[in-house]
């Protein structure tokens, strides 16, 4: 076929079973093809390394991992990323979750012919997991551009050849699965994609590495019991890399990494590590252990004995403070071996798991960073509920904020759902496509060898905090919100302000909030009760909380937006550099070219207003001039205009 697909190129023979005809046109091919290998050969391939591959009656030799690459001129189609996923069956969980939902629009419309996604989803109240792909998944303006495609019955029936909810619990052993649901994943399952995850920053301790540790896992042992498997893609977060410093390489946990012992492993002048080094390391599965052992301790110390009367209360306080001591037991032991929050510390626990146990199974791990809206597909805009980013974005338009705190010269590292899909299906299908056993080479130990894709884009093309400030402050300028009540434009802080004490962000967001009027008031009721009336302790009440929550927002954000570790992306760039041209441009991740003035005001934050917070803003109505553009970059690095950010000194 003379292609390129991965890095590789296929090279014909002509066999005498063709017709005359057939024969002529192969050895055209096969001639202009030597022609072209008289050229150095590309970077990645090797000519000794031939399989022999039948096409029909064709046996094709060809230079490539898989099928995949020389078949994908086979009908017409020159993708090897949709000939590699025609008539393929996958297993996906996490479907009802923004990312993979975006992942299965993206498969079903590029790649109509696969056979079936079997979709793993827990039942939740009422709703079993048919109804669930109903009304959280297939209702969505997500699938319209399907809908267009096949027409309204065109479009349930197609759904329904190709999509199977199958109830299931990845908190528990089997993933919940009925032994029939079992026995046709294992016996018909080449692809498995494990995107779900509790992506809660401060969740309990023990809910935590059940999903994020103990769910990879479970998704683990069935892979391995799947005949057919060609691939495993585990969703991990590029925050893996906790509290490390600078750029980090795509690599795998182990067990046994600590961020904290990396990051303390240093020798004194006598030759000798510091006292506090832990050389053990980190043991996920003693991580595992210690959490559910201090649930149950909790557990059994809330079940003791009460009076009556106070049972109902007790058993409230009881649940609460279980959930407190869980949720602190979480976040000690992150930050003891170097991460910054639970989740991220027990992703690295699921990655250090999946390294552990994986043995033969290929598995590809991808990182994304903050996933955000989409940039291309299925339509520029399109996000749903709020993300990681978007409660500082909507505080700010809100005027509950004027800033924020973090890194005047750091970066917030965001990158659009749309290209994390890309990166998903591309790195699956490389993956994938290689041969099942490497003992011809001599590889036999591929436990250690996980392939990972940092999604991201502090390395490729920073975002620079500052300047996203900047953008948001100039969209809301353009575009302010409205009062609810009044109809009034909200008008954004003049000045946007960069905290490098969360201190002085809770002051400067307290006096937002009239908090010294609320101080002085408050403090009067409790002199003199009945001082103030009704609707003034209301509107207390509404400061009081509405503080808290951005209090607490900034508390749980700020190891983010300063950030110190920056994500290579060397394995991103080979992958997109060994991708056939076709499948570029369907399946694109062009971070360095990402312009993200355009991205930001053009099409994510109307696309946030629009999607979840349903404002009548539609993607593009809001267009900065070239000009102000400039001028956005230009503002951020001038300290002495007005419109510059202000970095307030630390208290």
């Amino acid at each position: 076929c003379g292609r390129r697909a991965f890095g590789v190129r296929c090279s014909w023979t002509v066999p005498m079973s063709l017709s005359a005809p057939a024969r002529a046109f192969a050895s055209a091919a096969a001639r202009h093809d030597r022609s072209r290998r008289r050229s150095p050969r590309g970077i990645g391939t090797d000519k000794r390394q031939t399989n022999r591959v039948r096409i029909g009656t064709c046996e094709v030799p060809c230079r490539v991992s898989s099928i995949a690459a020389c078949t994908a001129g086979v009908g017409g189609d020159t993708s090897v990323v949709r000939s590699f996923l025609r008539d393929r069956t996958i297993v996906l969980t996490g479907s009802t979750g923004f990312l993979a939902k975006v992942f299965l629009e993206k498969l079903l419309w590029e790649q109509p012919d696969v056979r079936c996604v079997y979709l793993i989803i827990s039942p939740r109240g009422t709703n079993d997991a048919r109804v669930r792909l109903e009304k959280e998944i297939i209702a969505l303006p997500l699938f319209d551009r399907l809908r267009e495609r096949h027409g309204g019955k065109g479009f349930d029936a197609f759904i329904q050849a190709k999509l199977v909810p199958v109830p299931g619990d990845l908190g528990v052993d089997g993933v919940g699965l009925s032994p029939s649901d079992f026995e046709k994943i294992t016996e018909t399952a080449e692809i498995v994609v494990h995107s779900a995850a509790s992506t809660k920053f401060n969740e309990r301790f023990d809910v935590a590495v059940n999903v994020n540790a103990l769910g990879p896992k479970r998704m683990l042992d069935l892979a391995k019991q799947c005949g057919k498997l060609k691939v495993m893609v585990h969703v991990s977060t590029a925050f893996v890399n906790g509290l490390r410093v600078g750029d980090q390489a795509e690599t795998a946990f182990r067990v046994g990494d600590s961020i904290a012992n990396e990051l303390s492993c240093r020798i004194d002048s006598f030759g000798k590590k510091d006292a506090d080094d832990d050389d053990a390391g980190l043991d996920p599965y003693a991580e595992i252990d210690l959490a559910f052992s201090a649930a149950r301790d909790e557990n059994n110390l809330a079940a003791s004995p009460q009076s009556s009367s106070h049972v109902e209360t007790s058993s409230k306080e009881s649940r609460k403070d279980l959930t407190q001591r869980l949720v602190a037991l979480g976040t000690a032991r992150a930050k003891r071996f170097g991460w910054q929050d639970t989740y991220v510390f027990t992703k690295a626990m699921g990655e250090q798991i999946l390294s552990h146990e994986k043995h033969q199974v290929p598995i590809v791990i991808v990182r994304p960073s903050i996933v955000e809206g989409a940039l291309h597909e299925p339509f520029p805009g399109w996000i749903e509920g709020v993300r990681m980013a978007d409660p500082l974005i909507l505080a700010y338009g809100k005027g509950l904020i004027s800033g924020f705190v973090g890194d005047e010269k750091g970066v917030l590292d965001i990158v659009p759902v749309d290209s994390v899909v890309n990166v998903m299906l591309a790195a699956l299908v490389k993956e994938g496509s290689k041969e099942s056993s490497k003992e011809s080479s001599g590889d036999t130990d591929r436990s250690s060898k996980i392939p990972v894709y940092h999604a991201a884009t502090s390395t490729m093309n920073p975002l620079n905090f500052c300047v996203f400030l900047q953008i948001v402050k100039l969209y809301f300028v353009g575009a302010p919100l409205l009062e609810k009540k009044s109809g009034a434009p909200i008008i954004p802080p003049r000045n946007v302000s960069v905290f490098k004490s969360r201190k002085l962000f809770e002051l400067d967001t307290w006096l937002r909030q009239d908090g010294a009027r609320v101080t002085g008031t408050s403090l009067l009721e409790k002199i003199k009760p009945g001082s103030i009336t009704n609707a003034q302790n209301r509107k207390n009440q509404i400061a009081k909380k509405t503080w808290t929550q951005l209090r607490d927002m900034g508390q749980l954000y700020e190891p983010y937006t300063a950030y110190a570790a920056r994500f290579g992306s060397a394995n991103v760039k080979e992958l997109r550099d060994a991708m056939a041209d076709e499948d570029r441009e369907l399946f694109p991740f062009e971070f360095e070219t990402l312009d993200w003035q355009k991205y930001l005001s053009e099409i994510h934050i109307p696309g946030l207003l629009k999607h979840a917070l349903r404002v009548g803003v539609v993607p593009g109505d809001v267009k900065l001039t070239n000009t102000t553009q400039k001028a956005v970059l230009e503002e951020s690095k001038t300290s002495d205009d007005v419109m510059s950010p202000i970095v307030a000194e630390k208290a």
